[in-house]
């Protein structure tokens, strides 16, 4: 944990320190990912986690009754340390009441996933990705997984960038997802631009919240062809399904270079909490991170004309 909050330090004093890391990384990434693995399996404490601390950190900073709240989360650092996952998904139900509304990503693990290795190869074949809205398996948590086994959750359609979410919103976010001819995961009628509309607050619990902030696509995926980066988007085929509803789509997402080689993760974290905006803390060893999503892309939107937070783009920009 310390060499990791050393690593952040440095990429966060350049983006240039970061994108050297970022190649020597996916040179090497077969090798590299097995030792992340490793060393994250390591860590385990067991120590309570005062948990009134962290609503008391949450409500000060957003998170109210009624509100819409979008939490990305890792349950391992929490476990065996006083709540489970599903009493922690109780816990932020129970903040936002009866007339709020929790979201949280829920994106699918494909059975046929490319291999690490394989993930920046160009020249991809004609797979297509069987998305399955009540059965596919969740990546991104725990708690998203409990969240949608829960009988009131729905789960968007969109197969990139999922999302699930409960409550009086619920049917909102996922109404217009893949209306359009190429609908973005996060573009105008996404379940993410809705969240931004109903002045969600995003909330990361025992994560990297900028590491996981989804919200960022929203800024990209809303300019569409107005995006500066050329390039900017690859083709996959979907088969969508959700009871009785199926239907094969063609749909767009962001070319997985350009986060793997040019996302100043470290950067953009270092100016949302110099802005004010990023707000966090550690509580009994947990990282709690709050951010409100409209301050989230007002600030992208005032800072991307050359594709920030994305950096050595020579050539790239339109």
């Amino acid at each position: 944990m310390a060499n990791d909050s050393l690593i952040k330090k440095m990429f966060s004093l350049s983006p240039h320190i970061e994108m050297i890391a970022r190649r020597i990384y996916w040179k090497n990434v077969s090798w590299l990912s097995k030792r992340v693995k490793k060393s994250r399996a390591s860590q385990n404490e067991l120590t309570p986690v005062d948990f009134c601390k962290i609503k008391n950190f949450l409500l000060s900073n957003g998170v109210d009754e009624g509100g819409l709240l979008v939490v990305h989360s890792s349950y391992s650092p929490f476990k065996g340390r006083g709540k489970t996952a599903n009493q922690i998904v109780d816990m932020l139900v129970e903040m936002v009441g009866d007339t709020g509304t929790v979201a949280m990503p829920a994106m699918p693990k494909f059975k046929n996933s490319v291999k690490v290795e394989d993930y920046l190869v160009k020249n991809r074949d004609n797979t297509v990705y069987e998305y399955d809205v009540q059965k596919s398996s969740i990546k991104t948590g725990v708690l998203p997984l409990l969240l949608h086994k829960r009988d009131k959750s729905i789960r968007s359609r969109h197969p990139i960038n999922s999302m699930v979410a409960m409550g009086p919103l619920a049917e909102v976010l996922m109404r217009e997802n893949l209306t359009g001819d190429s609908p973005l995961a996060c573009g105008v009628n996404s379940s993410w631009n809705c969240c931004v509309e109903h002045d969600a607050v995003i909330v990361g619990l025992g994560t990297d919240l900028t590491h996981s902030l989804t919200m960022i696509h929203v800024a990209e995926d809303i300019l569409d062809e107005r995006w500066p980066i050329k390039h900017w988007y690859i083709e996959k085929t979907f088969v969508i399904k959700d009871r009785d509803f199926e239907e094969k789509r063609t749909l767009r997402e962001r070319a997985p270079h350009w986060g793997a080689l040019h996302f100043g993760e470290r950067t953009l974290c270092s100016d949302l909490i110099k802005a004010g905006l990023l707000k966090t803390t550690i509580i009994d060893g947990i990282t709690v991170e709050v951010i409100k999503s409209k301050d989230l892309i007002e600030f992208l939107n005032r800072n991307n004309a050359n594709g920030y937070p994305y950096f050595w783009l020579k050539n790239e920009i339109s």
